[in-house]
């Protein structure tokens, strides 16, 4: 598995690609091909919204970037 590293400076639609990319994979299969489409098409609207919303300056790109989650406290 992919760590958080490696999706640093993309944007969140690169990174979701490259998600399924790696995830659909014949040889890493976690998905199926439906959850593939379903990443692609994401990454496609996240796309579109920032453009739409920012335009096609460096601040679009940066409110893209990936910035790692912190992990949430599971509840017991």
């Amino acid at each position: 598995m992919r760590r958080a590293d490696y999706y640093t400076g993309l944007t969140l639609a690169e990174a979701l690609r490259a998600l399924a990319d790696h995830h659909g994979a014949p040889r890493t299969r976690h998905i199926n091909a439906d959850k593939t489409a379903l990443l692609y098409r994401a990454a496609v609207r996240l796309e579109h919204v920032t453009t739409v919303t920012v335009g096609d300056s460096a601040t679009g790109r940066d409110l893209a970037q990936v910035t790692p989650l912190r992990r949430r406290a599971v509840d017991s």
